[in-house]
């Protein structure tokens, strides 16, 4: 049997209205959790709250959308979670970018997926009462084997030394110095006077380096595009 005219133009107004409003995406909820609880969450840069903290994010931002209307995560995510006495980590929350493009080949971009729905982080207690804190990437502490390494890795122990401000495009890239790992950008690095090798490295990227001469109360701003 032949569907009526009256069938046929109810379907066609029903697939209108879908491409027109299409369904809501339905929402996940990103947690971070830490140990011990009651730390300070940053969401690049920005306070978010304390642990355990939970928000939610459109479903685009966890997987990919099958649809030109679901809402995708166009930048990286990295969260810093702090506390008094124990030192700071830093993880990358997010995978990307990712390229799509639309079916009709008109429109692409890139996004970012989120690598999970719940992330737990584990402080661990500062060696040194009255030590600065130190932001670390998402592997694990890198504790300093004394209060003097600490502050000589960084040219706090002599007087002829500058500093370094490192970014990068996209953030959250791993910094070397003189082939030692220092940190993720961003990051401000104290350096002793005198020649350096600086690089910044992210997984699925061209890396990037340079030689520098740092002078004594230098103070230089360094921000790689890493393609």
């Amino acid at each position: 049997m032949q569907p009526s005219r009256r069938h046929c133009i109810c379907a066609s107004l029903a697939l209108l209205a879908l491409s027109v409003c299409p369904p809501r995406a339905r929402a996940d909820s990103l947690t971070i959790t830490s140990s011990p609880p009651g730390a300070t969450v940053e969401i690049n840069g920005l306070v978010s709250g304390t642990t355990p903290y939970k928000t939610e994010f459109p479903g685009g931002y966890f997987h990919k959308t099958h649809s030109v209307f679901g809402s995708r995560l166009d930048h990286s995510m990295i969260v810093r979670v702090s506390m008094d006495g124990y030192l700071s980590r830093q993880v990358t929350l997010t995978d990307g970018p990712f390229q799509w493009v639309a079916v009709n080949g008109r429109h692409h971009g890139s996004y970012f997926l989120l690598k999970s729905a719940h992330f737990e982080v584990k402080l661990e207690p500062a060696p040194f009462a009255g030590m600065p804190v130190e932001t670390i990437d998402g592997e694990g502490p890198l504790p300093p084997a004394s209060e003097a390494a600490f502050r000589e890795d960084r040219g706090e122990a002599r007087s002829d030394a500058g500093s370094v401000t490192i970014a990068s495009d996209p953030p959250g890239a791993d910094i070397y110095v003189d082939e030692k790992f220092v940190g993720q950008t961003p990051s401000t690095i104290h350096l002793a006077s005198g020649p350096h090798r600086i690089e910044v490295k992210s997984r699925g990227r061209q890396g990037w380096e340079r030689n520098l001469e740092v002078l004594k109360d230098s103070q230089l701003t360094l921000h790689p595009v890493l393609e």
